[in-house]
């Protein structure tokens, strides 16, 4: 176990290559007519480089000791990931309403008031600009259309 101890450092380069190497999929087109891929495809191949320098140069002690601080860090990622997944489910205001009152409460330790405020009014004006302003079209929002939006 403690020789596992000494590599967890190596943790964030692996999930940098996995996520580069992951990237694949969507046709790149050619010169003359970019395909929907040619940005991911660039984009991973800065991630997939990036993770293998890191593999082998990155410097254990460059890094802080997990905390319980990394646990709340763990949490928000994980807390973004439910809102992509909730998103494609039930629409865009829920999820960014739970996801904004997450954070103000427990990352931001907002008062209750202020947080359970704000996130109405951020999920509902963020609707309003991207769906109603710039035509940014969302999944079917619940939440929308039992209001009748």
């Amino acid at each position: 176990m403690e020789q596992w101890r000494g590599q967890l450092h190596r943790i964030g380069p692996l999930l940098v290559l996995a996520v580069g190497v992951g990237a694949v999929g969507l046709s790149l087109g050619s010169l003359t007519a970019p395909g929907p891929g040619l940005w991911p495809f660039v984009v991973a191949l800065l991630l997939t480089g990036t993770g293998l320098v890191l593999l082998v140069v990155d410097d254990p002690e460059d890094y802080e000791p997990f905390t319980r601080g990394s646990a709340r860090i763990a949490g928000g990622l994980g807390g973004l990931a439910v809102f992509v997944a909730a998103f494609e489910v039930v629409g865009f205001l829920l999820p960014a309403f739970l996801m904004l009152l997450l954070w103000l409460r427990v990352f931001g330790r907002e008062p209750w008031r202020w947080a359970l405020g704000l996130a109405l009014v951020g999920s509902v004006g963020l609707y309003l600009l991207f769906d109603t302003a710039l035509g940014v079209r969302f999944p079917d929002d619940v939440v929308a259309e039992l209001v009748g939006g």
